[in-house]
């Protein structure tokens, strides 16, 4: 017995327009967030750093996930700051506490990423100077 549904599991169009937009949204983000730039940058140094010290596979994944989520996380941020300015069109104590909020859930995780990154790294260093 055929499905009476013929929409296909996967349309590579509709897939391909995801990707397309998902992409827009991390350039917009780019050119217009600073603080994503400083940590796409941060990134690139820490993966240079880690093949420089030689860090094995296993730590260079745990250094890419932590560093993936922090890159996802301001991307979530600039999507709230950009619905409470577009819900709320003036000056607002809560629209001011959910933007400080989203940005503060960022800034735990980038120290958490930062704490990572010191364990992984310092071992490797103090190896490199004794």
């Amino acid at each position: 017995m055929g499905s009476r549904n013929n929409i296909p599991f996967v349309s590579w169009r509709r897939l391909r327009k995801s990707f397309y937009y998902a992409a827009k949204g991390i350039e917009h983000t780019w050119k217009y967030e600073q603080n994503f730039r400083i940590h796409v940058l941060a990134a690139i140094g820490v993966f240079i750093l880690a093949q420089l010290l030689n860090v094995p596979l296993s730590e260079q994944v745990i250094l890419a996930v932590v560093i993936g989520a922090v890159l996802g996380m301001e991307l979530i941020n600039t999507a709230i700051e950009h619905v409470v300015d577009l819900v709320v069109k003036r000056y607002d104590e809560q629209a001011k506490i959910i933007k400080d909020a989203a940005a503060g859930a960022v800034f735990v995780f980038a120290l958490t990423a930062a704490i990572v990154g010191a364990m992984i790294f310092i071992p490797h260093i103090l190896q490199l100077l004794l």
